[in-house]
């Protein structure tokens, strides 16, 4: 594969739609073609997972095990991977993307799913060549969240968030590509900080 895939990982509210589209706008200015995505995608496949998300079956076990909520991120993130990822890197573009399988490892881990399993899971997900670890403190994810009304179930749980934000600094201790960046900084700097790490991890090699 011959492109560039960056991914912005972070518990909610820590930025990662904006920085991601800062940052694709950076590339596109610089000449690159750019695939900016998401998790869970827009596909019929992750619009349903995203319902599970808004009517609670995912907290509360009421309507999946955990077990299949995962399979199903995986189901969309294998979709993902086939129909958009893999493909575009194919074809030498920058693929962008405000979340991957490391969401699904943080959140579900935190759910008490074992994560060596959920890796297995996500063992046919590529590895990106650069994870950008937007940090923030749980408390002020709630208090972003709340600000712009979008209220989910995993938003309501600040255990959850804490849980969620620990796993991720764990897993960037496992994982070599992950860069972890101040998301309690301004969106400028932020952007500035993220511009300054690719340049050196990746366009400078």
């Amino acid at each position: 594969m011959d492109g560039l895939f960056i991914v912005f990982e972070g518990i909610d509210g820590a930025g990662k739609s904006t920085q991601a589209r800062l940052l694709a706008e950076w590339f596109r200015e610089k000449g690159y073609d750019v695939v900016l995505t998401k998790e869970p995608t827009d596909s019929e496949l992750g619009n349903f997972v995203k319902r599970l998300i808004l009517i609670g079956g995912i907290i509360n076990g009421g309507r999946i095990s955990h077990e299949a909520e995962a399979l199903l991120f995986a189901a969309d993130r294998a979709e993902h991977v086939k129909k958009v990822i893999e493909p575009a890197l194919r074809e030498g573009k920058v693929v962008i993307s405000d979340r991957y399988f490391y969401s699904s490892l943080a959140y579900q881990w935190a759910r008490g799913l074992d994560v060596e399993w959920l890796i297995s899971v996500n063992s046919f997900a590529p590895r990106p060549h650069l994870v950008i670890l937007l940090d923030l403190p749980a408390k002020e994810s709630m208090r972003r969240v709340r600000l712009r009304g979008a209220e989910s179930e995993f938003d309501k749980l600040l255990e959850l968030q804490r849980k969620v934000r620990e796993n991720y600094l764990k897993l960037a201790e496992r994982f070599p590509e992950f860069r972890i960046v101040n998301a309690m900084a301004p969106v400028e700097d932020i952007h500035r900080d993220v511009v300054a790490l690719v340049e050196h991890e990746l366009l400078r090699r």
